[in-house]
């Protein structure tokens, strides 16, 4: 994201004159990009997997757009390429199928082109056009926008400052993964059947890398942004219980959260997980996501996909009132949205595990009420659909 009023007039004027020299450039009817910008991740790292896997290389060329494309040489084959952003502008001009999961050029596709903005997730939280605080930002270069149900709708096109007819209904390519069959967490060095349950906490960043947006108080700022447990002394109580009962509990930080101040050393029963380091290791976080036993959150996307297993959520929210605050929410009651375990502190948070460990639950009929009213695809057919519906054969 452009920082600064006059960088940011200066990147969308330049955004404009390269609209009208993209009118002007002939298209190329069998050349697929996938617009990453950093790595091959989230919903882009699925997409490109499912064209690969079904031989979409036999008809098109596919270009993946990334930061360090030596890293994906072994993915390298006739029709199939890497190139850095300073390569990509020509795909930009000549590509008729565009995809992306993020931010993209301030270029609009022609009427000759189909570009997808998939962003990175169901939104709970506000964001993008909805936060004044981001400034005098554009968001609107694309010819569809995704959304996983119909009262999406009218929020992503507010969030996204465009028509609602731009909108699509579809799942996340990602969500496919859910159903995979591979056991990810063997990346990390875990068997199947080594722990007794495997839980999945991902809070939502706090602070962002760069300082722009910070959505909560100083208190939860530290140590990565983790909700309830702030120190390193409450952090060995929790591993202390997790390892009586034999408990993995992998935190996966989220992406745009700022680590600088992060301090907590793993532990025999709790380990943290980096963006970096997914990358690193080619991890997808949703085949991991899949193996898990239940899910630990707050304010993040990753509870309305993870409804699609109907296993058990607990929701951190020690700092609802702040975060609303600062950010707000999509909906006027997001309780009505959050079927799981409200927990709002240690106490609540212990509990919260012992029941979920034991195997009592009693959210199964509200996590299948919110799945019905948010998820529209139930079945791993989310790429699928998509190419669909935009008319890629």
């Amino acid at each position: 994201m452009v920082k600064g009023k006059w960088k940011r007039k200066v990147y969308f004027t330049g955004g404009k004159i390269l609209s009208l020299v993209n009118k002007c450039i002939p298209k190329s009817e069998n050349k697929i990009m996938i617009f990453c910008k950093g790595p091959l991740c989230d919903n882009s790292e699925t997409l490109f997997h499912y064209l690969v896997d079904n031989g979409y290389q036999r008809r098109y060329s596919i270009y993946c757009v990334v930061d360090k494309p030596e890293r994906y040489i072994e993915y390298i084959q006739e029709n199939v390429h890497f190139c850095t952003l300073k390569q990509s502008l020509s795909l930009v001009f000549t590509a008729k199928y565009n995809f992306y999961h993020g931010e993209m050029l301030a270029i609009h596709p022609t009427k000759k082109q189909v570009w997808v903005n998939y962003w990175h997730g169901t939104p709970l939280k506000k964001i993008n056009h909805m936060l004044d605080k981001l400034g005098d930002y554009e968001y609107d270069f694309f010819t569809y926008l995704t959304a996983p149900k119909q009262c999406f709708v009218p929020i992503m096109a507010q969030a996204f400052d465009c028509e609602e007819s731009k909108v699509i209904l579809c799942g996340h390519p990602r969500n496919d993964d859910l159903f995979s069959k591979d056991w990810e967490f063997g990346k990390l060095g875990i068997k199947e059947g080594e722990y007794k349950k495997i839980a999945m906490w991902m809070p939502t960043y706090r602070k962002s890398r760069d300082g722009s947006i910070v959505d909560s108080g100083e208190t939860y700022l530290e140590n990565g942004g983790l909700p309830i447990f702030h120190n390193s002394k409450s952090i060995e109580e929790l591993n202390q219980y997790l390892s009586k009962e034999n408990v993995l509990l992998l935190v996966k930080f989220h992406p745009a959260q700022n680590l600088e101040d992060f301090c907590l050393q793993e532990q025999s029963h709790i380990k943290f997980l980096t963006h970096p380091k997914m990358i690193e290791q080619k991890l997808a976080l949703y085949k991991l996501v899949k193996d898990s036993d239940f899910l630990i959150t707050d304010y993040s996307s990753i509870y309305f996909d993870y409804l699609l297993l109907n296993r058990p959520i607990g929701f951190t929210i020690e700092d609802m009132k702040e975060y609303e605050g600062n950010r707000g929410f999509v909906f006027e009651h997001p309780f009505e949205y959050m079927p799981g375990r409200i927990i709002q502190n240690k106490e609540e948070f212990m509990c919260f595990l012992q029941d979920t460990v034991a195997g009592i639950d009693g959210y199964e009929e509200e996590r299948a009420r919110v799945n019905a009213l948010v998820n529209q695809v139930n079945t791993p057919d989310n790429c699928k659909g998509l190419l669909e519906k935009i008319g890629l054969e």
